[in-house]
């Protein structure tokens, strides 16, 4: 398989399980692109940029497993209870190490309790029909969103996804003037 590596850096070191598989020249003629030809193994690949001979910066991409949890992470604890504030809730399906897992499309089913309600919730799939107000989704490439507004009440918001096979997720936000 293919993989491309975009860097700022000007060479690009590439690791498939802590053996260096390559390294690569990155510039403006290359669009600031390195590409190996790897062979698949299930594991970690880390690509790192080089600098005057010096590993930088590394980035990792790991093999995930079977879905085995979901997280909610919201893009901030606290919103306005003035009815018009909106908390933007990331959903996620991870497996026992806590990676995303990318081909994840489990049926999420979201409710709110508390100082607000369900706004909208839905994932990137483009092909998706499912209306944004539809309590129950599709995450895709192991995720979704749920947003969170306000209902003009002050307290704490308790929003919860629930799957199929996987324990539910909670999560506590609070609303105040």
């Amino acid at each position: 398989m293919q993989v491309e590596v975009c860097s700022r850096y000007p060479e690009v070191r590439l690791y498939l399980n802590g053996k260096q598989i390559g390294q690569q020249a990155v510039n403006a003629d290359t669009e600031f692109k390195a590409v190996f030809n790897v062979n698949y193994e299930q594991g970690e690949l880390v690509a790192a940029g080089i600098e005057n001979g010096t590993e930088k910066e590394r980035t990792t991409l790991r093999t995930a497993g079977a879905p085995a949890s979901i997280t909610l992470t919201p893009d901030r604890k606290t919103m306005h209870s003035d009815g018009q504030d909106l908390i933007f809730v990331t959903v996620e399906i991870k497996d026992k190490a806590g990676n995303t897992v990318p081909n994840a499309d489990s049926k999420l089913t979201f409710s709110v309790s508390g100082a607000a309600t369900m706004a909208a919730a839905g994932s990137a799939d483009l092909k998706d029909t499912t209306p944004y107000n539809a309590a129950t989704q599709k995450a895709w490439k192991g995720r979704a969103m749920v947003v969170l507004k306000n209902n003009r009440k002050s307290g704490t918001i308790k929003p919860k996804a629930t799957s199929p096979g996987l324990p539910q997720a909670t999560l506590t936000v609070k609303a105040g003037k």
